[in-house]
């Protein structure tokens, strides 16, 4: 299993700086030397020695993560760098991303010392958990395998009863692999509560959840769930009506597919109950798909009935940009107001069956929208112009969808600030919060030159003197990202490129004639 022995890194003689921030500099110019060190005069003991102390010294880090993302959110810090909220700094800032950033905040929710209300520095919630990583005995894997058997405990079981096992966790963690650990902590669970009599609402209720994950390569996503026995019992009984083998079947001619419920099929009706049994005949889908299938169409008859509300604002209806070219050429993608990517080949299906508004740029639209002082709030054909232009927040440290924005006004209203199109950007009620005058806000310019010109540019007011560069958001414009890097290539190796740009002529294709006639553009 290894030397589980933990490298010491006392040295002798060696007087070590007090300033935290010197300790760093020096961390990183030892790690740079260890990058140029040669390794072929150590020998293999050495090199175990090394990797273990380095193993060590990383998980050790991690306290010390923990510790310093404490401080930097207890005392704002991260407002100096114009963020709005620590993990947005460490996400952005740090370009860690969300998912490795609300990470890093939850262990150090478990193993950081915290401040109480009163000021008093109070213990880590995991004290054996926070000890073992000082030491550099257990990763970061270890400490989320801890905390999510430590969210599993049922609520009724006593306080030392609570503090015993998570000692004993973190004991095992020092000699288990984080897989192991998991399994050590299922069977340590069924001790505590074997037959499930302890598990109350709460626990159930706590552990409740529901979430979407990121879309891949072919623009699937998963969902993961945590149910709890009532919901579970629900949702079995709408896919036991709607996934049933024959029914909502996608590849069915919509003439022949039967949609909706099986308990609304009256199978006593011999043409209907012929109906059903040919289109179970032709229904080639695991029940997986089925299930698929059924969740897609309860969300067609919860959109097509109200299900969102029947007022004309962006949260309650489907609005989807798409570009011209890819229009013309049938290919590419389309992006919805919650950030979505969805295939222009399908967008046309998705058109029919909601009545979406589409958005696309070129000419200007007939319709009002210049309002200048008569109204404060965006209409939604502003809103959608600001979807069509901005995508999502124009933060350049945000990456919210649209449809979690306010429209932000370029001067702010209250300074005389007017609401017309090119004086409107979309932003998170936040970052809309810290715009101002004072140091270490935020100051927004609309472009009217250059190659960002029509987007709205961002700048921290972090020093008196002459302003900095005005920043632009392009993480809700991949697309123009690669295309302006392709550009570059090919530039630099001259012309003649197999791939050509996409077709940038202005006669309608017959995928535009299609749009026209399922639901009309709207040329903005």
């Amino acid at each position: 299993m290894g030397n589980p022995d933990v490298p010491s890194f006392d040295l002798p003689g060696f007087d070590l700086p007090e300033s935290p921030v010197e300790l760093v500099a020096l961390l990183g110019a030892t790690v740079q030397r260890l990058g140029s060190a040669v390794w072929a005069a150590e020998t293999e003991d050495d090199l175990l020695v090394a990797a273990r102390g380095l193993e060590s010294a990383r998980h050790a880090q991690l306290g010390v993560d923990a510790q310093l993302f404490t401080e930097i959110s207890d005392r704002s810090a991260y407002a100096r760098d114009g963020f709005t909220h620590p993990i947005l700094w460490l996400a952005k800032g740090l370009r860690l991303g969300r998912s490795e950033a609300k990470r890093r905040a939850r262990r150090a929710e478990k193993i950081a010392r915290l401040t109480g209300m009163t000021g008093e520095t109070m213990a880590p919630k995991f004290p054996a958990t926070a000890a073992a990583v000082a030491a550099g005995t257990i990763s970061g894997a270890h400490v989320d395998e801890i905390a999510d058997v430590m969210r599993r405990v049922p609520c009724v079981v006593p306080e030392d009863v609570v503090a015993r096992v998570e000692e004993d966790l973190a004991a095992m963690a020092t000699t288990l692999t984080p897989q192991e650990l998991r399994k050590a902590g299922i069977a340590l669970l069924n001790y505590l509560d074997p037959d499930g009599a302890l598990s109350e609402e709460r626990d159930r209720s706590r552990n409740r959840s529901l979430s979407l994950g990121a879309q891949d390569i072919r623009l699937m996503s998963k969902l993961t769930a945590n149910l709890t026995p009532t919901v579970r019992a629900k949702f079995e009984l709408i896919l036991a009506n709607w996934a049933a083998p024959g029914m909502n079947n996608p590849d069915d001619d919509p003439s022949l597919r039967l949609t909706g419920s099986a308990a609304d099929l009256d199978t006593a009706d011999e043409v209907v109950a012929e109906r059903v049994a040919q289109a179970r005949r032709r229904d080639h889908r695991s029940p997986e798909q089925r299930n698929h299938d059924a969740l897609e169409a309860m969300c067609d008859f919860i959109t097509s009935r109200g299900g969102l509300g029947m007022g004309k604002k962006i949260p309650g209806q489907f609005i989807v940009t798409a570009s011209i070219a890819d229009l013309k050429a049938g290919c590419g993608t389309a992006l919805t107001s919650t950030g979505t990517l969805i295939p222009v080949g399908e967008l046309v299906e998705v058109a029919a069956r909601l009545d979406p508004s589409l958005v696309v740029f070129r000419d200007h639209t007939r319709e009002v929208l210049y309002y200048g002082r008569a109204r404060r709030s965006a209409t939604f054909a502003q809103r959608c112009a600001l979807f069509a232009r901005d995508r999502g927040d124009s933060h350049p440290d945000s990456d919210t969808p649209f449809i979690y924005t306010q429209a932000h006004h370029l001067p702010d209203w209250a300074k005389g600030g007017q609401t017309d199109i090119d004086k409107l950007t979309a932003t998170s009620g936040r970052n809309n919060r810290a715009v101002g005058d004072q140091p270490r806000q935020w100051e927004t310019v609309y472009r009217t030159s250059g190659p960002h010109t029509g987007c709205v540019g961002w700048r921290l007011r972090d020093h008196p003197g002459p302003p900095g560069v005005l920043r632009v958001n392009g993480a809700h414009h991949p697309d123009d990202l690669a295309r302006d890097t392709i550009r570059r290539i090919r530039g630099s190796r001259g012309k003649g490129s197999a791939h050509a740009d996409p077709p940038t002529d202005t006669a309608a294709s017959p995928i535009e004639t299609r749009y026209c006639s399922r639901l009309g553009y709207t040329e903005l």
